[in-house]
């Protein structure tokens, strides 16, 4: 159906706006004669402008759909963070550090440096370093 829609989209663009253009240069040019003006109205009023209003439409419905499927992709995989987060909590009895989250979520270290810093700001968590040098947060 996307396929669909992206094709139609460029067709319709493809032919309303070279053709409305087209038209409107044919309407303005003085040396134009009026009957000729006349059908070129009637044409742009027809054809030309309801196909690029059609195309217009067509490519923001797209625009937005994609935007809702991030959206939803985004939250998805939020939810799936926090999932992996209260496990890895649960698991571990409140201690976990970053590399622990990185590799049961399977993101990067950084990513999971960031949560859990926004989290530790959120739920007032401690910070202790581990005989390696890693940071311990400790969630209670």
């Amino acid at each position: 159906m996307k396929l669909i829609k992206k094709v139609l989209a460029i067709c319709f663009l493809l032919f309303g706006i070279p053709f409305s253009a087209v038209m409107i240069l044919e309407i303005m040019n003085p040396k134009t004669p009026a009957q000729e003006k006349e059908n070129d109205v009637a044409a742009l009023t027809i054809l030309t402008i309801p196909s690029t209003i059609l195309g217009g439409w067509l490519s923001w419905s797209l625009v937005q759909h994609n935007r809702k499927e991030k959206a939803l992709l985004l939250e998805s995989e939020q939810k799936r963070l926090q999932l992996v987060f209260l496990e890895l909590i649960e698991q571990k009895t409140g201690r976990i550090t970053v590399l622990q989250l990185a590799k049961n979520a399977e993101i990067s270290t950084q990513l999971a440096k960031q949560y859990l810093d926004e989290k530790a700001k959120e739920l007032n968590a401690d910070f202790e370093v581990n005989e390696e040098g890693n940071v311990l947060y400790h969630f209670s």
